[in-house]
């Protein structure tokens, strides 16, 4: 039901604003909003895309991620962009409230600027501007139903998540703040950058639990996790010839390269763990 009325009210919205400004409308007040959002997320410091790229790479790719995520949204109320890493909860909302209200915008600006236009020009697009009135106030009914029915019959500790204001950077600061060892490693899933407040906060937790579980080695300590974790966080990563170490011939070889990398750093963690007892 949310997806319905998100598609046909976008889609109502942009046919109105086409027949009364043309393309050049329409277009222009996508871009609009798309800039408003960038801007948010600009503000914010909440860019950045969350996938572990280079810088490079990061930037291009969020772009794309972020356009493609918010059209997505604003033509189908796409429950998992309310993720911190994608809108967030709030401009999720926000997002599809906006889509809503442009329909009622758009049926204004008809009755303002559309009067002079032609029969012919008109066509079968001729309705009532009573009728107009009636789909866009039945339109938001049916998608305020379905939106106080999916935040209300959800779990109440996962309503805030349908408002939240909480960034990428800040959803990673509660991950590593959860107390489950394994919940608290998901940091290392994300771009170098989401991390960056809570570096020496990281590195003191690693050096101070790497003992414990080099003891038993538990199933998610992975040679890839570790491969994740930047050299300057892990128990001795200051110590000189680590880059070195870890930058050992075959470590970016294609076909196990990145196996053997991470083998490299397990090694150095297990001397670094030796020499520490």
């Amino acid at each position: 039901m949310l997806s319905f009325c998100q598609l046909l009210g976008k889609g109502l919205a942009m046919a109105i604003l086409n027949q009364v400004g043309g393309k050049t409308l329409a277009v222009g007040v996508l871009v609009v909003d798309m800039g408003v959002y960038f801007l948010y997320k600009l503000v914010r410091g909440d860019l950045r895309y969350w996938l572990p790229l280079p810088r490079g790479i990061s930037l291009v790719v969020s772009l794309i991620e972020r356009v493609a995520v918010k059209v997505i949204c604003d033509f189908t109320g796409f429950l998992h962009a309310r993720h911190p890493y994608e809108m967030g909860g709030f401009y999720w909302l926000m997002s599809m409230m906006w889509t809503q209200a442009s329909v009622f915008g758009a049926i204004k600006l008809k009755e303002e600027f559309g009067r002079g236009m032609e029969e012919d020009d008109v066509g079968d697009w001729a309705i009532k501007e009573e009728d107009y009135l009636t789909i866009a106030t039945m339109l938001f009914l049916l998608w305020l139903v379905a939106i106080s029915g999916l935040i209300f019959g959800s779990e109440k500790e996962f309503r805030k998540t349908f408002y939240s204001t909480r960034t990428g950077r800040q959803y990673n600061e509660a991950l590593f703040r959860s107390d489950d060892d394994e919940i608290m490693m998901q940091v290392f899933d994300t771009h170098i950058s989401f991390n960056r407040n809570i570096e020496d906060e990281i590195k003191k937790w690693l050096s101070a639990n790497w003992n414990r579980w080099y003891a038993s080695w538990p199933e998610w300590l992975t040679d890839e996790l570790i491969e994740r974790i930047p050299e300057r966080l892990l128990p001795g990563g200051d110590d000189k010839g680590v880059l070195d170490e870890i930058g050992s011939p075959g470590g970016g070889e294609a076909g196990g390269g990145k196996a053997r990398e991470g083998r490299s750093l397990r090694r150095h963690l297990e001397r670094s763990i030796g020499r520490n007892n």
